[in-house]
């Protein structure tokens, strides 16, 4: 565990049937890195990095005037909210207001209301949010239960804030697809050593991983970059759209899908695909062969 990790740990403690060296923590990584998804941190219209992080600064400058009481934290609840839940692009995910920027430097998103947090004199307060308590300690994202350790920890060592590290680490189905795409692509299983051994690859990895924020395809009904991480049925993703039955599945239709997107024409299918090949040649090129 890294010092990031123990100092601002993790939601809880590993499955006791896990085996060490393959438990992946992914909540608090380090000074920049971090993901508050589960707590609806990108549960917002117009989302943007920039919007988000003036939100996030501007909340934790708020709440480091709060006194610690319960009236004082419900106080600032009441205040801070601002919206209701028919605004939110998942009306009924809830976006936590006690997110904001921890650490050191607070160059991290966090929990405002974390015994460790800044204020808080080791005072867990966290049973006052909106999940509680018990939740914010034991719960695990379905990428912790069903992606390969070996993506997880690229991914940790590779994306370097917090903004694209949360929107795509919940993406199991995403990832697994362009993982599985990237390996297909190579030959072979690729590992996190690939990415420590060249940072050429790594920056093209960082390329692809944008995607989900840049994505030129996305259907005009998409809620945009954010996206529901839970497993319970609710806000399901639908197929790729086409708007003419002529336009053929791909290949990629998996990653299509996740990016929610949409196609008018063969020539826009055409060129997403090429996007991704792109991609996905880049990194294998710059990946040492074996």
């Amino acid at each position: 565990m890294n010092n990031a990790e123990t100092i601002f740990p993790d939601h809880g403690t590993a499955p006791a049937n896990e085996q060490q060296e393959d438990v992946v923590y992914l909540c608090q990584v380090s000074e920049t890195v971090s993901c508050g998804a589960c707590c609806g941190l990108y549960n917002l219209a117009g989302l943007t990095k920039d919007s988000l992080e003036t939100i996030l600064v501007q909340r934790t400058t708020a709440f480091e005037r709060v006194p610690r009481t319960i009236e004082g934290i419900d106080g600032f609840w009441k205040k801070t909210e601002g919206w209701t839940p028919a605004e939110r692009p998942f009306p009924h995910f809830h976006h936590c207001v006690f997110l904001g920027m921890v650490g050191k430097s607070k160059q991290r998103v966090g929990c405002l209301l974390h015994p460790a947090a800044s204020g808080n004199n080791g005072i867990d307060w966290r049973g006052l949010s909106y999940y509680g308590g018990m939740a914010c300690r034991t719960y695990f994202c379905p990428s912790y239960q069903h992606l390969p350790p070996r993506y997880l920890k690229i991914l940790k060592q590779t994306v370097n804030h917090w903004f694209p590290f949360g929107l795509m680490v919940t993406e199991f189905r995403l990832l697994t697809a362009l993982f599985e795409a990237l390996e297909n692509k190579a030959g072979r299983q690729i590992t996190p050593d690939d990415f420590l051994q060249s940072p050429q690859a790594a920056d093209r990895l960082r390329e692809l991983l944008e995607i989900k924020t840049n994505w030129p395809f996305r259907s005009a009904s998409s809620p945009g970059p954010c996206h529901y991480m839970f497993e319970n049925g609710e806000y399901q993703r639908p197929t790729a759209q086409r708007t003419h039955p002529d336009i053929p599945l791909s290949t990629y239709e998996t990653i299509f899908m996740e990016l929610e997107s949409e196609f008018a024409s063969k020539h826009d299918l055409r060129t997403a695909e090429a996007i991704l090949d792109k991609l996905f040649s880049e990194i294998t090129a710059a990946i040492q062969p074996r």
